[in-house]
């Protein structure tokens, strides 16, 4: 009963935050506007479930058959950490807890749980909320603001149930995820000056790939949650400075090629893996093995048509992308995509709107 009061409370505060914070009459749409083409075509909130909360199996130690994870273990590890947070909390220090999870305090890989907090959860989810709301609002969904609140905490706490896996015992991760982060992203992401000043200032954009099911082996591929900033420069006609993040970290640079499409470079980082930081702590963390990464990205008016990356991961060596509108084949819009590894099978499919894509494997 004492995690059902919690949850109760929790969804009454938060919609009335919403409510609250929520301009009237606020029609400006700033991260989905309906576009036919580009990865913003395939967007929808089946799209962010599957690139949201399945993020995590693109680590290669991660199992990507989706039908076969311990849900019923990940959620109820996940309930009983979220229905008595102190008690995680303070077998993990509440000093550790504040510098590792909530404030950026602490520049140690170890430590640095913060890092996604900030970038992923409260910037991504918060994009991902103000975009889903105009999604609702663009197909004539009654309260589109109830229905992007539900659907981003949705993906929210599913991921957190991916990530538990299978493990049982304490961890303050989802604490400072779900009760702080995701719901400060929508409360931030309510306001018409921070929607305004991330997408025109910075450009941001969700530029993930396109989930598809492959069969007969029923595994999610090509799956992932990244988002996209850009700032174009005032002295430097057509260039600017561009980001690109997710489970990796690119910084590069933007040319534009015509008033609307733009070629960008991005080189850094990506996680390959992820290990337990303490295996006797009684609180469970989680840090990241890394190796590196570099993509190049095509898009039309921040919607993205095309990308290629590479990476030292071993079944990931190059991943491609070529969403729908790209090439023109008449009424058709598909999107294809292939994936092709060091070591391992090699995964090809297409996409299309509304449902997840479909893919083949090819043993190597």
């Amino acid at each position: 009963m004492g995690l059902l009061k919690l949850i109760i409370i929790t969804c009454i505060v938060t919609i009335q935050i919403i409510l609250f914070t929520r301009p009237a009459n606020s029609k400006d749409r700033y991260f989905y506007t309906g576009k036919d083409y580009g990865n913003e075509y395939l967007y929808n909130p089946l799209y962010v479930i599957l690139n949201g909360s399945y993020d995590i199996i693109q680590f290669e130690s991660n199992s990507r058959k989706i039908f076969k994870l311990p849900y019923g273990i990940g959620n109820a590890n996940l309930l009983k950490n979220l229905g008595n947070p102190f008690k995680s909390i303070k077998e993990y220090g509440t000093w550790n807890f504040l510098s590792n999870e909530v404030f950026p305090l602490t520049y140690r890989k170890e430590g640095m749980q913060w890092w996604p907090n900030y970038g992923m959860h409260l910037i991504g989810g918060g994009m991902t909320y103000a975009a889903l709301e105009e999604w609702y609002d663009y197909h004539n969904f009654p309260e589109p603001y109830l229905f992007s609140a539900v659907t981003t905490m949705f993906y929210h706490y599913w991921n957190e149930v991916v990530e538990m896996e299978n493990y049982r015992g304490l961890t303050v991760d989802p604490v400072a995820d779900l009760n702080i982060f995701d719901i400060a992203s929508i409360v931030l992401f309510s306001f018409d000056d921070v929607k305004k000043f991330f997408r025109e200032e910075l450009n941001l954009a969700d530029w993930s790939l396109q989930p598809s099911i492959t069969i007969p082996s029923w595994e999610l591929q090509n799956n992932g949650q990244y988002f996209s900033v850009r700032y174009w420069l005032p002295f430097v006609n057509k260039l600017a400075l561009f980001g690109y993040y997710g489970l990796n970290g690119l910084g590069g640079v933007s040319y534009k090629t015509s008033d609307e499409e733009s070629i960008s470079l991005g080189l850094g980082t990506r996680g390959a893996s992820r290990y337990i930081i303490d295996s006797s702590a009684a609180s469970r963390q989680y840090t990241l093995n890394f190796t590196w990464n570099a993509g190049l990205f095509w898009d039309r008016n921040n919607s993205l048509l095309a990308s290629i990356m590479f990476s030292g991961q071993e079944n990931n060596l190059c991943n491609i992308n070529i969403y729908p509108g790209a090439i023109d084949i008449g009424d058709i819009k598909f999107g294809f995509w292939a994936v092709i590894p060091r070591k391992g099978d090699y995964y090809f499919g297409i996409s299309t709107r509304y449902i997840p894509g479909i893919g083949v494997s090819i043993k190597n």
